[in-house]
């Protein structure tokens, strides 16, 4: 199993930060890589949403845990994306916000098994490669969503991106 997790400290309220976090409508928006994000049924832990990706590929993702303002996680139906099931045997996320004594931690994390054994290798290192950055396009969007509606600039923020296999 192989981990990719980045995270943006942040100076705006936990409450704020996790609304933005939690919107699908803002996560279409910023996320360069989706040009859909629905909620397909339910809320909170069993929540199914649907994703489309830029080149067309579909899937859904059901909550697989949820504790309200703080953290949620989904796991990717694989069999049910053709992206997903050519490349990997699981995929999961979890977005989480810390509150610290001067600012909000977002920690965006995916866990996922790569197909093919050993050569599944090249997989997961372009995966590796290539995520950081996509998540940090989607921190820089939820920090511009965020100073809209507080009416300001979100302060200085620190990235930092690990990557285990």
């Amino acid at each position: 199993m192989a981990t990719i997790t980045a995270t943006r400290a942040m100076d705006a309220p936990r409450e704020t930060v996790w609304d933005v976090l939690v919107d699908p409508d803002v996560y279409e928006a910023v996320a360069p890589n989706l040009s859909v994000v629905e909620i397909v049924s339910g809320d909170g832990a069993g929540m199914v949403r649907r994703c489309v990706d830029t080149n067309g590929n579909a899937w859904t993702e059901t909550v697989d845990h949820w504790d309200d303002g703080h953290q949620f996680g989904v796991t990717v139906d694989v069999a049910d994306s053709e992206f997903h099931r050519r490349l990997f045997d699981r995929f999961d996320g979890r977005w989480a916000v810390e509150e610290r004594a001067d600012d909000v931690l977002v920690t965006v994390e995916f866990e996922y098994e790569t197909k093919y054994g050993p050569l599944g290798w090249p997989i997961s290192k372009f995966f590796q490669y290539k995520a950081p950055g996509l998540v940090a396009e989607i921190f820089d969007g939820w920090e511009a969503e965020i100073a809209e509606r507080l009416g300001n600039q979100v302060a200085g923020h620190t990235d930092e991106a690990t990557a285990s296999h």
